[in-house]
């Protein structure tokens, strides 16, 4: 008993640590993405078309900041996966998996990368076009540079975060918590979850671009089903052997 008393509070001492690291590298990243958050505003008033306006003499400078904190946890987020996640959870509970630290993270960042990439060329042109298609001779629409940047920020982020199911439905079906049939019998249940996921996570109400976070969301359900079901084929034991 005091073993394992003594095992779990290393293992908290551990994150405590992890965590402390992973804020200061978030805060002196969002210091160095500061300097270049105008710059990042550009490319995303690209999709806009139009320029955004500011509705207080500190919303400029809240929007820039804004924008340096979400770049600021972007590039923390595979030092935080690494640390916290895979060395501070992982690790201690299958060593066996040591050496797929550097892999595993690769392929996230890079799974993450891909939903960014799929937000900003795919879906906030789409919703943001939507939205500003409502401007009339008599109508035309202000957008605010802080909801702006929220808006873009919240939405590639989510997607983000989004496609690494596959790879995380991966590994639980690696270690046998995972297996097809809870994906066969719950397809209905996904379609009502990311549903909801998308109303919180979009930042505007309106159906069209709930619509688009929707889609990608159910996509990824069925994607990490067929990941599920590959690894459950790989774990099959082989048939008896047919006498000649």
């Amino acid at each position: 008993m005091e073993n394992r008393f003594t095992t779990v509070i290393a293992e908290v001492e551990k994150v405590r640590k992890g965590i402390a690291a992973c804020a200061v590298l978030f805060l002196v990243l969002a210091c160095l993405c500061f300097s270049f958050s105008e710059r990042v505003l550009l490319v995303l008033v690209r999709l806009l078309g139009k320029k955004l306006v500011s509705y207080s003499p500190e919303e400029g400078f809240i929007a820039l900041a804004s924008l340096a904190l979400y770049c600021a946890f972007v590039l923390t987020l595979p030092v935080a996966g690494y640390s916290l996640i895979w060395r501070g959870l992982v690790l201690p509970r299958v060593p066996a998996w040591r050496r797929w630290g550097g892999p595993v993270i690769a392929v996230a960042t890079v799974l993450f990368a891909c939903g960014v990439v799929l937000g900003y060329f795919v879906l906030l042109p789409a919703g943001i076009g939507f939205l500003v298609g409502f401007e009339t001779g008599d109508v035309r629409a202000l957008i605010s540079a802080k909801r702006f940047i929220s808006f873009c920020g919240m939405m590639m982020i989510a997607l983000g975060l989004s496609f690494e199911a596959p790879l995380l439905s991966f590994f639980l079906a690696k270690l046998g918590w995972l297996k097809p049939a809870f994906f066969q019998n719950r397809w209905r249940h996904a379609v009502l979850v990311c549903t909801v996921v998308s109303a919180v996570i979009t930042p505007t109400p309106d159906v069209y671009n709930l619509t688009l976070m929707t889609v990608p969301l159910l996509g990824l359900y069925f994607v990490s089903f067929l990941v599920v079901r590959v690894v459950a084929a790989g774990k099959k034991p082989p048939g008896p052997e047919t006498p000649e």
